[in-house]
């Protein structure tokens, strides 16, 4: 590939070079990877005192650049070494990011214009330049530094520039989406996940055990999973708004563990249950290991012993494998609050499959299927996502303020933590209502997009 030149048009042609002599884009310079010329526009200006601004017309503070230099120094550029792609730097053009900076890495001659004082005569912007861009909401007191990050940001993704091409393909807002292999069209980015180096211990911080064990499969879990922690905490408008396929199943389990329960209050929670998953357009089904009698108008075919069972049930029936989540927080599993962030970790983990049948498992005490909810811990980020959890992939708390509210509060009460007795009925069911509208708000209008017919 050949080299990438960028031609900068500055008052401070030093300042630039300075920049340039280290570093990475230093070395590119050194190797004939990238060219970088520094034009200053006061060659260009025709007085003896080598004037390049003037008083803005209509009156105002400060100072303008004025076109006649600046067009000149262009226009010598372009009969010198050829034609660029000719890039105003200005708080009032669109904002720089890594589509842009993917996009301009393909041109091969790049000309930035750095204004100076209050800017540039706007003529230049209008009949001069190809496009304009800014890299943020603030104000600098020239284009210097914009026009060397752009540099930077665009240099290092062409071919040679970085010792490991995939460390580009990796970064904070990389094309390269988790998800890629199962959702090719999906063009979100995320931010990174975070990097630990030795050594393993500092002043008691430790680094987390996932990845201090050798199991590749565990690291990248993690890895996917903290970027998507991370990407949806501080930069949730990267990611595309995700859509429930049209008709995709939802199922609501009712988990049980193995101690002896009041069968009221069962048959009272079951019962609400029910109508909260009928109202949400879901099917109820329950996972006891007790016998058929003890869960009262449950169909027979709704029962089951285990979450296995269950999920083999789906499979046979959809021709899809399910995609279990955990109603509430629970201990291991990624915590996602709202839909949104739920659909976006589904489609970039596992088979990324949507279509595929959705179940909600509600752990209505203590069980061994299902790993105890708790709220989050402090040390829940860094821990991996798949002890004991046997298929569980993330968990899930809507965003409604109520429902977040009920869904802390049932993990912390003593019913969701040991079989001494019932889940509070009306808290329950209000949480399941809660998901389920959450959850029909991100579903899609377009039946084609549903794979996996109900047989």
């Amino acid at each position: 590939m050949s080299g990438q030149t960028f031609e900068v048009f500055t008052l401070f042609p030093e300042a630039v070079a300075g920049f340039l002599r280290g570093g990475l884009v230093g070395k590119a310079v050194a190797r004939e990877l990238v060219s970088v010329h520094c034009t200053d526009y006061r060659e260009f200006a025709t007085d003896r005192y080598r004037t390049v601004d003037d008083a803005p017309y209509g009156g105002s503070p400060g100072m303008v650049m004025k076109i006649e230099p600046v067009v000149a120094a262009l226009e010598h550029v372009t009969r010198e070494r050829g034609p660029m792609h000719r890039i105003l730097l200005t708080p009032a053009g669109p904002r720089f990011d890594q589509r842009v900076a993917e996009r301009l890495a393909t041109v091969p001659r790049i000309g930035l214009l750095c204004g100076r004082y209050e800017g540039i005569d706007d003529r230049v912007r209008e009949h001069f330049v190809d496009e304009c861009l800014s890299i943020g909401d603030f104000v600098l007191n020239g284009g210097e530094v914009a026009a060397l990050a752009i540099i930077e940001a665009v240099a290092r993704l062409r071919e040679g520039v970085l010792g490991n091409p995939e460390s580009a393909a990796r970064d904070s807002f990389s094309l390269q989406d988790m998800s890629s292999e199962t959702c090719p069209e999906d063009h979100g980015a995320w931010l990174e996940h975070p990097h630990f180096t030795r050594p393993p211990d500092f002043r008691g911080l430790g680094v987390p055990d996932v990845l201090l064990a050798g199991a590749h499969a565990e690291v990248a879990r993690w890895r996917r999973e903290q970027a998507w922690r991370r990407t949806w905490a501080l930069r949730p408008d990267l990611r595309p708004q995700r859509s429930l396929p049209a008709g995709a199943p939802v199922y609501l389990v009712a988990q049980f563990g193995q101690g002896e329960k009041d069968m009221s209050e069962r048959s009272a929670l079951l019962a609400a249950l029910a109508a909260a998953a009928s109202a949400g357009g879901a099917e109820l089904r329950v996972v006891a290991p007790g016998r058929a009698s003890d869960l009262g108008d449950v169909p027979r075919a709704a029962q089951f012993r285990s979450l296995k069972d269950l999920a083999r049930e789906l499979r046979r029936r959809h021709g899809a494998a399910p995609r279990l989540v955990a109603l509430g927080p629970a201990d291991g599993l990624p915590l996602a609050r709202g839909a949104a962030p739920l659909l976006d970790l589904l489609a970039a983990s596992g088979t990324g499959d949507l279509s595929a049948p959705l179940v909600l498992v509600l752990a209505c005490a203590g069980t061994g299927d299902l790993a105890r909810p708790v709220t989050n811990a402090p040390g829940a980020a860094s821990a991996p996502s798949s002890t004991g959890l046997r298929g569980l992939e993330a968990a899930f708390s809507p965003v409604i303020l109520q429902a977040s509210k009920l869904a802390a509060g049932l993990a912390e009460t003593t019913p969701m933590n040991d079989s001494s007795g019932p889940q509070p009925v009306e808290a329950a069911a209000r949480l399941v209502a809660d998901a389920l509208a959450e959850l029909k708000t991100c579903r899609s209008t377009r039946p084609s997009e549903l794979r996996h017919e109900q047989q």
